[in-house]
């Protein structure tokens, strides 16, 4: 279960929660208190880091640069958040107020450039340009992720290729990019670890979406139905436009649009069983991830990441 595998890596955990405290202090007290609060949210897994030691474990690389390696993805990852929920109008995460509906939007907006500041001394830190260049072209990429995601904002005809090119951008990269920079760090030749990271980001990111409107799973820690309220067509509303009939094509085109409820395209989504369309799609994305560690020596690092892989298609959080 996902506590023995933080347990496997619980001193290290540690470390990079330390360094990730210790690298956003700031002289201004109000900087404390909006970081603390941003980067302290309930139920903040840390599957970054977490998944960049096991990275690192796998291939028997034992470093501090590791730790602060772990650090700056967060810490990137948790920049973009600030700026995506100010960007989404976003009110809620993990059952908490947002960054910003609590200290404004030019606070949050503030507060994720320090983050970001913050994740690049650390990456002088490391002192390596390959890495530095690694990490400055994902970070690029993500924002031009964010800025395609925004471009198809109420868009119907958002395409399959245009999804899978904003949430590669948007999720995946950053698995892949550490994944590579701890290959890149212990100068490991083998790609499967970012391959692995690739395919892990991707089936995430579609099994987040799935969730988000499969209103058959109560268990979920936020409110259904926020990718179309927002005006995104994720993989279940593609898939379901896809195959739907032109009457529940315009279903789903004034939902998209903002002039019908959310709720609408449930019934739409039951009948092109666009759900269950998804799976194709978060199956082949699990073997694929599967595939990419047959090269890696059998370990308990590589069973934690096999199980990793393995659990997200049933997850329910």
């Amino acid at each position: 279960n996902m506590q023995d595998i933080r347990n496997s890596i619980s001193q290290e955990l540690t470390l990079v929660e330390q360094t990730i405290s210790h690298s956003t202090q700031s002289n201004l007290s109000l900087v404390n208190t909006i970081g603390d609060y941003a980067l302290n949210q309930p139920g903040r897994k840390l599957m970054r880091p977490q998944m960049i030691l096991l990275f690192a474990k796998s291939i028997n690389y034992e470093s501090d640069d590791a730790i602060k390696l772990a650090a700056i993805i967060e810490l990137i990852h948790s920049a973009t958040l600030l700026h995506d929920d100010v960007i989404d109008h976003a009110d809620i995460r993990r059952n908490k107020a947002t960054t910003h509906k609590l200290f404004g939007g030019t606070q949050s907006i503030l507060m994720g450039d320090f983050i970001y500041s913050a994740a690049f001394k650390l990456i002088a830190s490391l002192k390596n340009p390959e890495i530095t260049y690694i990490l400055a072209q994902a970070t690029s990429e993500i924002v031009e992720g964010e800025i395609l995601q925004m471009s198809l904002q109420n868009n119907v005809d958002t395409s399959l290729s245009q999804y899978f090119s904003i949430i590669r951008s948007k999720t995946a990269l950053l698995f892949s990019t550490g994944a590579k920079c701890i290959a890149t760090l212990a100068q490991h030749s083998t790609t499967s670890l970012e391959s692995y990271g690739k395919h892990f980001g991707m089936l995430y990111q579609i099994t987040d979406d799935i969730l988000d409107i499969d209103t058959s799973n109560t268990q979920l820690n936020k409110a259904h139905g926020t990718d179309l309220s927002e005006g995104k067509m994720t993989l279940p509303t593609i898939l379901a436009y896809q195959n739907a009939q032109e009457a529940d094509q315009a279903i789903i085109t004034q939902v998209v649009q903002g002039k019908l409820p959310w709720q609408d395209i449930l019934p739409v989504i039951e009948r092109t069983n666009a759900i269950n369309r998804c799976k194709d799609y978060t199956q082949a994305h699990c073997d694929d991830a599967i595939q990419a560690l047959s090269q890696l020596p059998n370990s308990i690092y590589k069973s934690h990441l096999l199980n990793l892989v393995s659990r997200i298609p049933s997850r329910k959080l």
